[in-house]
């Protein structure tokens, strides 16, 4: 088994990367606690997924852009996020490129969170079909987010975050 070492999720050993953030993937069983159980997730997913949209920009033309697709998130990490939508390729643009680390479109990608939209450039780590057998889902690594966006992102992750906690202090 292979580990990220950025949320500690555990993939099984074809897998590189992190598919919720895009963190190359270590060797290694997952963190286990005193019980021997897996440890808790530091971000849980969000309630309920939030609403995006993204377009394509292809890495040799930024001029060449894909139409706005609409999708969701539907889980969020420090470095990336989990996302699904109807469409990976439009306008003979897809959005990975190729499957190498060299040639990978760009994703501008804005994202409603509860406590304002945020606007995030990165690219898809790997995307596949979605278990609806109509959708896909993707993994995205965050690239570059303006500074007062990550203040608004970071600060939605610190509150799913302390919810977790209040939740897990009422459950005991």
């Amino acid at each position: 088994m292979k580990r990220c070492p950025t949320c500690s999720r555990s993939y099984p050993d074809v897998n590189r990367f992190c598919a919720t953030d895009g963190t190359p993937l270590v060797e290694g069983a997952p963190p286990r606690g005193d019980d021997g159980s897996r440890e808790a997730r530091t971000i849980p997913p969000p309630p309920a997924p939030l609403p995006m949209r993204l377009t394509i920009v292809d890495q040799s033309d930024e001029g060449h852009r894909s139409r706005s697709i609409q999708g969701l998130v539907l889980d969020v990490g420090y470095q990336g996020m989990r996302v699904q939508t109807g469409t990976v390729e439009t306008g003979q643009l897809n959005i990975i490129r190729d499957h190498t680390i060299a040639f990978k479109n760009k994703l501008d990608i804005e994202v409603e969170l509860p406590n304002g939209k945020v606007n995030v450039t990165g690219f898809a780590a790997w995307y596949k079909p979605a278990g609806d057998g109509i959708n896909w889902v993707a993994g995205v690594y965050i690239r570059e987010m303006p500074a007062a966006d990550r203040q608004i992102y970071d600060r939605y992750l610190q509150d799913l975050t302390e919810q977790q906690g209040g939740a897990a202090a009422e459950a005991v």
